[in-house]
C-alpha cells in the first residue's frame, strides 16, 4: 500500500523477515529451540529478513497502512548499527540469513552514505557466507529494495554499484497516482515518478513494478490496462515483472473491492492480455501475490517472516509493524530464539482471537488459502480471505498446480489446522443412535443437577470453585468435564508456566485425615477396557499432592503450586495433534463419587465419564508434525 524502506535478506528496511518456508525462499525447522546445540555442531539455519530502514516516507499515500507512523525520522547511524548487530547475533545463535530486503517507510528518503553502508554491510554478508547459501540449496539473490521511486535518480549510482533488485511502486493507471499518490505538501509526484520509470526501464538490473487496486481501479480498467502497455511498449519497461496487490482500507475513494468485483477485474485483465506477448506474464507473475507461495496464504507467517525496525524492534511483516499485537520481541532486549520463537505464537494466538467462515471448512482449497492473511482479516473484520473469490478463480484456472481436495482430504486437513488457527471450531457432530434406558433416568428428580443439588458432598465435588490452572498468566477455574457446554484447551510446551490453585478447605471434605490433591492425565488415544469393553481414554499418569506440600504458598484462600515440572516430565508421552485431558480431585472425593455409583444408578449412568474439574492441552514440542496428524485424523475417519 504505502512505500517502504526494508531488507529481505532476513534482514533489510529497518525492519527484518526471518522464514522457514522452502518455498518462500525459506526453511522450515523441527527443532525450534536447536540453535545452540546446532551451534556446537557447526551446522545453521537459513532464514529469510526484510529490514525495514525507517518508517519515515517523503509521499502521502491515502491509502497507507502505516499512517502517522511514516511522519517519523530516525538516527541514520542507528540504522546502520541495528543491521550490523542483528546479522551479528543471528550468525552467533546459529541462523543464516541468505535473502536480503530494505523495506520501509521511504528506504531512499535515507543520506546516499548511509544506503551505501547498508548495502556494503549486506554485500561483505553475501561475500563471507554466500557459498554457504548456494550448499544448503538456495540461491544467493541480489539485494532488493521496495521504493516509491521518487528519489531512483538521486540514489541510481548507489545502486548501479551494489546491483541493487528495484521494485518500485507506482498506481495504475497513471491519473490515479496523479490523484492519490502526493507528497507530504500535497503536490503531484507523477511528472517525477514516469521520469524515473524511463530510467528504471534502463537500468541493467533486476527491477519490477507493483500496483495497489482499490475500487476506483475497477472503474478505470481500460485506462490500467492501457498504461500496462505504454510503460511496456512506449516507455519499454518490462512488464513481466509486475505485481497487482488490492487494497483493505476503507478511506473514501479507495475502498477494497468486493469479491465478485475482485474477480471482474482479474478477467477483464485476463481478456485484454491472453494472447499476447504477455500471456505468461499475466498468468504467473501479475496475481502471485494470492498464491500458496506468498505469505497471505501461509497457515502461520510467524514461521516465516520477521520484520526489523531500525529500534531493533521485530514484527510480523510490513503490514503487521503498524500493531503491537503483532510485535515478536527486540533484538536489544530479547534473546533472538525467543523472538523467532514468538513468531509462530503470535501469530496463532491471533488467529484464535478471530471468527473463522463456516466456509472455510468445506472448500477444498483451504490447504492453499488458510483463510488468508491474519493481519488483514484483523483490520478488515472478515472471516476469511479477503481476496477468497479471486483466489479460486486463480486455482480454477490452474488445475494441475491446484488441484482441490477430496472431501476425505479435507476434513483430514482441517482438523491439524484448526488445532492451530481456531480451536474453538473444533468440532464434530455424530449422529443420533438407539438408547435402551428407562424413562424415569429422564425425570426431573433423576437429572444429575437435580442429583447433585440434593447431595451437599456432591455439590462440593463438582464446584467449579475447588481448582483453577493459571497457564502463562491466563486463569483457568476449573469446571466439572461432564457439566461445562464448552471446552478450554490449551498449547503448551516446554516454556509454558502452569501453577495450580486448590482451595484451602479441600482437603476437609468428605474426610478428616489422610487425604490428598490426587491429578490424572488422560490421552485421546482410545483403549479398551472393563466389563463393558467401552473405549476410553489412555490412562498416562496419576500424581498425588498432600497438603504439606502446598501450604508453602497461599494467596486469597488458595494454595498454589508450580506442577510445570510435572507436565514438562511426561513431555515425551505426549503425540502430535492428540488432546491430554488433565483431571483434578482429592482422594476423599475420588471415592465418594465410586460410592455414588454403587448407591444410585441414575448417578452412575450419568457420570459414567470422569466427572472431575479437568483442563485439555495440546503438547506443541517443537515443529507440528503434519504428516503424523494426518494419518491420525485419516485413521479416525475410516
Amino acid at each position: 500500500m504505502g512505500a517502504s524502506s526494508k531488507i529481505n535478506f532476513g534482514l533489510a528496511e529497518s525492519k527484518i523477515y526471518l522464514g522457514r518456508l522452502v518455498q518462500n525462499g525459506l526453511v522450515y525447522n523441527d527443532e525450534r529451540s536447536a540453535s545452540c546445540k546446532e551451534k556446537k555442531h557447526g551446522t545453521q539455519k537459513a532464514h529469510s529478513f526484510t529490514l525495514c530502514a525507517h518508517d519515515f516516507c517523503n509521499m502521502s499515500c491515502q491509502y497507507c497502512y502505516l499512517g502517522q507512523l511514516t511522519e517519523e525520522k530516525i538516527d541514520n547511524q542507528k540504522v546502520i548499527n541495528t543491521l550490523q548487530v542483528t546479522l551479528d547475533k543471528l550468525l552467533a545463535y546459529g541462523y543464516l540469513p541468505f535473502n536480503l530486503s530494505f523495506h520501509g517507510g521511504e528506504v531512499t528518503t535515507l543520506p546516499s552514505h548511509t544506503l551505501d553502508a547498508l548495502f556494503a554491510i549486506a554485500k561483505s554478508h553475501y561475500a563471507h557466507y554466500g557459498e554457504q547459501i548456494s550448499q544448503l540449496g538456495f540461491k544467493v539473490n541480489p539485494l532488493h529494495i521496495k521504493t516509491n521511486l521518487l528519489n531512483f535518480k538521486k540514489h541510481e549510482d548507489i545502486f548501479k554499484k551494489y546491483q541493487i533488485s528495484i521494485s518500485g511502486s507506482v498506481d495504475l493507471p497513471l491519473q490515479l497516482h496523479d490523484k492519490y499518490r502526493r507528497d507530504k505538501n500535497g503536490n503531484s509526484t507523477l511528472a517525477r515518478i514516469i521520469a524515473n520509470l524511463k530510467r528504471l526501464a534502463h537500468y541493467p538490473y533486476n527491477k519490477k513494478i507493483s500496483c495497489v487496486v482499490p475500487r476506483q481501479h475497477l472503474q478505470m480498467v481500460d485506462a490500467f490496462i492501457a498504461d500496462i502497455k505504454f510503460l511496456h511498449d512506449d516507455l519499454c519497461l518490462d512488464m513481466s515483472r509486475f505485481n497487482i496487490m488490492f487494497g483493505f482500507e476503507f478511506v473514501h475513494g479507495t475502498e477494497m473491492l468486493s469479491d465478485e468485483e475482485q474477480v471482474t477485474f482479474y478477467q477483464k485483465i485476463k481478456a485484454a492480455f491472453m494472447g499476447t506477448s504477455l500471456e505468461n506474464a499475466f498468468k504467473t507473475e501479475w496475481f502471485k501475490e494470492f498464491t500458496p507461495e506468498f505469505c497471505c496464504s501461509a497457515m502461520n507467517c510467524g514461521n516465516k517472516f520477521f520484520l526489523l525496525q531500525s529500534n531493533g524492534d521485530v514484527y510480523s511483516c510490513p503490514r503487521g509493524q503498524s500493531s503491537p499485537q503483532y510485535r515478536y520481541g527486540n533484538v536489544f532486549e530479547d534473546e533472538i530464539e525467543a523472538i523467532i520463537d514468538n513468531g509462530w505464537k503470535v501469530i496463532e494466538r491471533n488467529e484464535n482471537r478471530l471468527e473463522l467462515d463456516d466456509d472455510c471448512l468445506q472448500c477444498a482449497y483451504i490447504s492453499y488459502c488458510h483463510a488468508g492473511c491474519t493481519f488483514v482479516r484483523e483490520a478488515a473484520h472478515l472471516r476469511k480471505s479477503y481476496t477468497c473469490k479471486l483466489q479460486k478463480a486463480l486455482y480454477q484456472d490452474n488445475p494441475d498446480k491446484y488441484p482441490p481436495f477430496s472431501d476425505r482430504q479435507r476434513r483430514a486437513y482441517i482438523k491439524p489446522f484448526l488445532l492451530h488457527n481456531n480451536i474453538k471450531k473444533l468440532k464434530e457432530t455424530y449422529p443420533a443412535k438407539q438408547s435402551y434406558i428407562t424413562s424415569e433416568l429422564f425425570d426431573d428428580e433423576n437429572s444429575l443437577s437435580a442429583l447433585i443439588a440434593k447431595d451437599k458432598i456432591l455439590s462440593q465435588l463438582y464446584s467449579p470453585e475447588l481448582f483453577f490452572l493459571k497457564v502463562d498468566g491466563t486463569t483457568y477455574f476449573l469446571k466439572s468435564a461432564i457439566l461445562k457446554t464448552e471446552s478450554d484447551i490449551e498449547l503448551l510446551d516446554n516454556q509454558s508456566e502452569i501453577i495450580l490453585g486448590v482451595r484451602e478447605d479441600i482437603f476437609a471434605l468428605a474426610c478428616s485425615v489422610n487425604n490428598y490433591v490426587h491429578i490424572m492425565l488422560l490421552r485421546d488415544t482410545p483403549v479398551v477396557y472393563g466389563d463393558e469393553n467401552r473405549k476410553k481414554q489412555a490412562h498416562i499418569f496419576d500424581y498425588s499432592i498432600y497438603k504439606n506440600a502446598l501450604i508453602a504458598q497461599s494467596k486469597h484462600g488458595y494454595y498454589t503450586f508450580d506442577i510445570s515440572t510435572i507436565i514438562r516430565l511426561h513431555a515425551p508421552l505426549y503425540l502430535p495433534g492428540v488432546r491430554n485431558n488433565l483431571f483434578f480431585t482429592t482422594k476423599a472425593l475420588r471415592a465418594y463419587h465410586y460410592e455414588k455409583h454403587h448407591k444410585n444408578a441414575f448417578y452412575h449412568i450419568q457420570a459414567i465419564n470422569l466427572p472431575f474439574q479437568n483442563l485439555e492441552f495440546i503438547w506443541k514440542g517443537g515443529e507440528y508434525n503434519y504428516e503424523f496428524a494426518t494419518q491420525i485424523t485419516q485413521a479416525s475417519l475410516e
